[in-house]
């Protein structure tokens, strides 16, 4: 009966865990780039989590098509947080779904499929819309 109870206490842990709308994510502080605010229309109250191989300086490059650098653009622009030097090149979204990326061949790329995967996401596409729109009257 013990074996039992304490099968029952771990499974309802692991559920618990398990539907919880905040992905945990773990970074070392020296390799994470990270803002405190949020979207604030995003109902889950957390950031979108890029784990990236490449490291800070590489995505200081500029992003020529807007004029800033590429950690700029996804941390301050689209609610990226950046975990630099890490085994693979992912996105997690608001909602914890994970996106894995085949093109690792440099930080604008990996920048490009971030824009086209947000742009086409429900919270993103108004993410990706209200940033053109402010980056044209910048322009003007």
């Amino acid at each position: 009966m013990r074996s039992f109870n304490n099968i029952i206490f771990i499974s309802t842990i692991f559920l618990f865990l398990g539907c919880s709308n905040k992905s945990s994510f773990i970074c070392s502080n020296n390799n994470y780039m990270s803002k405190s605010y949020i979207n604030p229309e995003n109902y889950y109250e957390n950031r979108r989590e890029l784990k990236t191989i490449f490291s800070k300086s590489d995505f200081n490059i500029d992003y020529e098509k807007f004029g800033i650098s590429c950690s700029e653009l996804l941390i301050d622009y689209f609610f990226c947080n950046i975990c630099f030097n890490s085994n693979e090149n992912s996105l997690t979204s608001y909602d914890g779904r994970q996106y894995n990326f085949n093109n690792n061949s440099s930080p604008i790329d990996i920048t490009n499929e971030c824009l086209n995967l947000i742009s086409n996401m429900t919270m993103g596409s108004s993410e990706y819309s209200n940033f053109l729109n402010s980056f044209k009257s910048k322009d003007n």
